[in-house]
């Protein structure tokens, strides 16, 4: 059997869990088993303890995390207080999407807040799927880009509605 023939053996079974976790991702919503399996290759599982932490804020974005099972808090640093928790994610969220693009400063903190097992998809990867695959690598970066500009037409909803809120 050469190496085509296994490969393709290998592509053709049942879908692992993590295939079905990246399959109920948004990001990676709509994909073929094929590419899925492609993604899965180049992710990386890590289980964290209660109160550890995944990343601090202002260090460098390395990149998307999804929950798969556990709890994830997202906190943010105000000035003279303690962290403030901006969300709470669970099972089937994902974060940290940013640094897929670029490797700007962390905007948050991210901590266990249970054991928790995340699936961590990282941006060399990702720049190396660009390179090899680039209509997979595209697919991906257009479900980026559809969810980015949902997620900033909603800030700017809040926004607007906050600051009409504080002219009474």
């Amino acid at each position: 059997m050469n190496i085509i023939e296994i490969i393709k053996t290998k592509m053709a079974g049942e879908k692992t869990e993590v295939m079905k976790t990246l399959e109920a991702t948004p990001i990676f919503s709509g994909l073929t088993d094929l590419e899925l399996k492609k993604i899965e290759i180049i992710t990386h599982e890590r289980v964290y303890a209660r109160d550890e932490i995944v990343f601090h804020e202002n260090e460098p974005g390395a990149g998307l995390y999804i929950v798969c099972a556990g709890e994830i808090r997202l906190t943010k640093m105000k000035t003279g207080c303690s962290d403030v928790t901006i969300t709470t994610l669970k099972n089937g969220e994902f974060f940290g999407e940013l640094a897929l693009l670029d490797e700007a400063p962390r905007s948050a903190n991210a901590i266990a807040i249970t054991r928790t097992k995340i699936l961590g998809f990282y941006r060399p990867d990702f720049m190396s799927l660009l390179a090899r695959e680039p209509k997979l690598g595209s697919k991906v970066l257009l479900k980026l880009a559809v969810i980015l500009a949902e997620r900033l037409r909603t800030t700017t909803t809040s926004s607007i509605q906050g600051a009409s809120g504080n002219a009474d």
